[in-house]
C-alpha cells in the first residue's frame, strides 16, 4: 500500500464506507416489502454514501500517490462498466448517480 492508503483518516473514511455499503446492500433484499417511509430512509443513506464517496474521490483527485492515480481510474472505467460510457469525469460520474436516486424518489412519491 502506498502512503496515501496508509493515512489514518483514509483508512478510517475507507471503513466507514464499507459500512455504509454493507447496510446498504443488506437492505437491498428487503425494499420490495418496504414501507413508503422506509424506502425514502434507504435512499437518504444512499445519498449519505455517495456524498461521503464523492469527498473521499476528490482527496484521491488531489493525491499524486500512485496508487491513488490508479484507484481514480479504476473508478472511472467501473463508471463506464455501469453503462456511464459518456463520463470522463468523476463529477460528472457523481451528477449522474445524483440523477438516479432523484428518479428513485420520484418513484416512490408516486
Amino acid at each position: 500500500m502506498s502512503n496515501f492508503f496508509d493515512s489514518d483518516i483514509v483508512k478510517q473514511t475507507i471503513e466507514e464506507l464499507d459500512e455504509l455499503q454493507a447496510q446498504i446492500i443488506s437492505e437491498m433484499f428487503f425494499l420490495s416489502s418496504f414501507s413508503k417511509e422506509k424506502k425514502k430512509d434507504h435512499l437518504r443513506l444512499l445519498r449519505d454514501f455517495l456524498e461521503k464517496q464523492k469527498l473521499f474521490i476528490f482527496r484521491i483527485s488531489l493525491s499524486d500517490d500512485e496508487d491513488a492515480v490508479d484507484m481514480m481510474e479504476s473508478i472511472l472505467e467501473s463508471a463506464k462498466f455501469l453503462g456511464y460510457g459518456e463520463i470522463n469525469s468523476v463529477e460528472k460520474f457523481f451528477e449522474k448517480l445524483n440523477e438516479t436516486i432523484q428518479k428513485l424518489e420520484k418513484t416512490i412519491d408516486d
